[in-house]
C-alpha cells in the first residue's frame, strides 16, 4: 500500500531550506520514499490552511515513512529544519 507524505511549509530562510533538503534527500531514499513535488502557491479551495509551501512524496507504505521521520540520520536534522521554516508533516496509506 502507497503512502503519501505531504509536507506543508512557511519558508523562514531560503538558505537552510536548500541544505535541509540536500541533507535530508538521502535520508528519503533510503527508506524508500521519493520525491514528487513541490509547489509554492498551495490553493485552498475551502477553510484556512497558512502554509504556501506544499511539498509530497510517496513511501512503500507508512511504516516506512515513520521509520524514515524516526531514524537517527533524519532526526540529527531537526534544528535545521526548524531554522529553515515551519512546517505541519502529514502522512496516509491508500
Amino acid at each position: 500500500m502507497t503512502a503519501y507524505f505531504l509536507a506543508f511549509g512557511t519558508v523562514k530562510d531560503p538558505e537552510r531550506l536548500a541544505e535541509y533538503i540536500e541533507r535530508s534527500g538521502p535520508s528519503v531514499a533510503q527508506h524508500g520514499g521519493k520525491y514528487v513535488g513541490v509547489d509554492e502557491q498551495t490553493v485552498v479551495l475551502l477553510g484556512e490552511h497558512k502554509h504556501p509551501r506544499t511539498a509530497l512524496f510517496t513511501f512503500p507504505d507508512s511504516a516506512s515513512c515513520q521509520a524514515w521521520f524516526d531514524s537517527a540520520s533524519y532526526q540529527k536534522l531537526e534544528g535545521l529544519r526548524e531554522d529553515a521554516g515551519d512546517f505541519v508533516f502529514i502522512v496516509f496509506d491508500v
